[in-house]
């Protein structure tokens, strides 16, 4: 019989492990992740150790093939080479390290502006512990970005709240109480013509009295719900507004519109009414003004309305006290009603200069918001 000789066996190095490949990228990525302190050493160390070797090999060659003087230069060399290494290697590695701190910078900047959507990096070279910071910063966002989302969906649903209840006592005491007072004004005015005279002076006295209330009654209904904002609209009730406020504190109210006069979607016109109306309630409540106005600027971008005056002003950063001058709780109000509408409110203000109070709302939510304009 022929035996047949056995199958060589194959090189172990034929067939790549899985395992060899994967340990250099395994060796690489524990080094990108471990701290910053350590990148730093290492790559020291091995500057210094390379350095040192190539270094004390080039001048010992040097030295012994050329003369003193080129000698020396060349060893000059080789250490100004060796710090600027050092300081580029350095450079490299401490800004990729770093490069997390940027972002994170970068981030709390977009904050300020009150851009909540942008977030940080970690980075690939970035330490461990920078990368967590890094995303607990982020999961810290997240969540106040949740929280303000929260907070403005309840806030939207207490004003919607709040302005179904002032129209329906508005409408109460339109509808009811002022209809009583009227009534009781028609049976005093016919006790008046009683013949007997203290009953006549009594009837009088109240007629006064009532008619007191009765213009209390309707003015509290004016202010709760202006039947001009459903009637006729923006314009119509902020020159009513302005007369109002004029007549109160004795100063002139003026009213610029600038643009068409056509009527808004009711949501955006009760947004401004409103805003404007607690504008004006300060500027009686803190200013000390002699004159106050109130501009409109229909724009293709977008409405603007604006309140200013020509007051003491406020400083925003101190703590208001009870009875200080300040817009308090007014500010969050207004806020949150501009933002309603897709608008933005800001407020400027200069000690001693007056305060203006800027509230723009772009177009698309101009024309979109609350259905068709009216």
């Amino acid at each position: 019989m022929v035996e047949r000789a056995a199958p060589e066996p194959r090189a172990a190095s034929a067939v790549p492990s899985p395992a060899r490949e994967r340990a250099p990228r395994r060796v690489v990525w524990t080094f990108l992740r471990i701290p910053l302190l350590y990148k730093v050493l290492i790559a020291n160390v091995a500057i210094v150790v390379l350095g040192a070797v190539v270094g004390t090999w080039l001048t010992a060659t040097t030295v012994r093939a050329s003369p003193d003087d080129f000698g020396l230069l060349t060893i000059g060399g080789f250490v100004v080479l060796g710090v600027v290494l050092s300081l580029v290697v350095n450079y490299v590695v401490l800004r990729a390290a770093f490069q997390p701190l940027h972002e994170l910078e970068d981030v709390a900047a977009s904050i300020r502006q009150n851009d909540y959507s942008r977030r940080a990096e970690p980075g690939i070279f970035g330490d461990p512990r920078l990368s967590s910071l890094v995303s607990t910063f982020n999961a810290t966002l997240d969540a106040l970005v949740r929280d303000r989302s929260e907070l403005r969906h309840l806030a939207s649903q207490v004003i919607r709240a709040q302005e179904q209840e002032r129209q329906r006592v508005a409408r109460e005491l339109h509808d009811d109480t002022a209809q009583v007072l009227f009534a009781q004004l028609l049976q005093l005015a016919a006790l008046k013509r009683s013949p007997v005279e203290d009953v006549a002076r009594t009837a009088t006295d109240f007629e006064e009295m009532t008619v007191e209330a009765l213009e209390s009654v309707r003015r509290l209904a004016l202010e709760l719900r202006p039947p001009a904002l459903d009637d006729l609209g923006l314009f119509a009730a902020l020159e009513g507004l302005a007369q109002r406020f004029g007549d109160q504190l004795g100063i002139p109210v003026e009213v610029h519109v600038r643009g068409p006069r056509t009527r808004l979607s009711a949501e955006v016109e009760l947004v401004l009414y409103r805003i404007a109306q607690e504008a004006m309630t300060n500027v009686a409540k803190h200013a000390r003004a002699t004159r106050a106005v109130i501009d409109i600027d229909r724009a293709a971008d977008g409405l603007s309305l604006s309140v200013r005056d020509d007051g003491r002003g406020f400083n925003e950063s101190e703590p208001s006290k009870p009875g200080a001058p300040g817009l308090g709780l007014g500010i969050f109000g207004m806020n949150e009603r501009a933002a309603l509408v897709g608008g933005t409110l800001h407020i400027w203000h200069r000690s001693g200069g007056g305060t203006e109070v800027f509230v723009f709302i772009p177009i698309d939510a101009v024309n979109t918001i609350g259905g068709t304009p009216q």
